[in-house]
């Protein structure tokens, strides 16, 4: 088993998170419920180059009259991550966020990891009202929803989680 696979399951099972390996590759899947929806994420080890890809799906699927206004959001939001970024199948309609991970001299912090799954998870969570809002909109009125107004709803953030000790 190489051994970023075998980091990234070491990973699962010190948080309890059920995942399930697709035979014959260095994948690992799972699904979490968020505040706003439930998240499948996929993990994608690479073990030579040493790189682990994560990419975590938005629960909803864009239709085709929404596809342009939904990458505009995309778009305008990417401009303010630090860390990974959405993206949009075109054919699909599916939006996923994805980000990668380069680790040095086969030192595969488990915390690391378990950031990463976080942040992808909260990424997907924070975004997912705002892509329904959207797609919610009739398209005819398409034209006169400003993206940038949505994007200041602060009422549709997910609450901020409370640290017990």
């Amino acid at each position: 088993m190489p051994s970023l696979h075998a980091a990234v399951l070491n990973a699962f099972k010190q948080q309890g998170w059920a995942c399930t390996e697709v035979p014959g590759m260095t994948v690992v899947e799972s699904q979490f419920e968020a505040y706003h929806s439930k998240i499948a994420l996929h993990l994608q080890s690479y073990d030579e180059p040493q790189i682990l890809s994560i990419v975590a799906n938005v629960s909803l699927t864009v239709p085709h009259t929404h596809k342009s206004r939904t990458a505009e959001l995309l778009m305008r939001v990417n401009r303010e991550l630090n860390l990974g970024s959405f993206e949009i199948d075109w054919d699909r309609g599916a939006v996923m966020f994805r980000q990668s991970q380069v680790f040095a001299n086969h030192q595969f912090e488990p915390s690391i990891i378990i950031s990463l799954v976080h942040n992808a998870l909260a990424e997907v969570d924070r975004i997912t009202p705002y892509i329904g809002i959207l797609c919610k909109t009739v398209p005819s009125l398409l034209p006169m929803l400003s993206i940038p107004d949505l994007l200041l709803r602060e009422d549709l953030l997910p609450p901020v989680p409370v640290e017990t000790e």
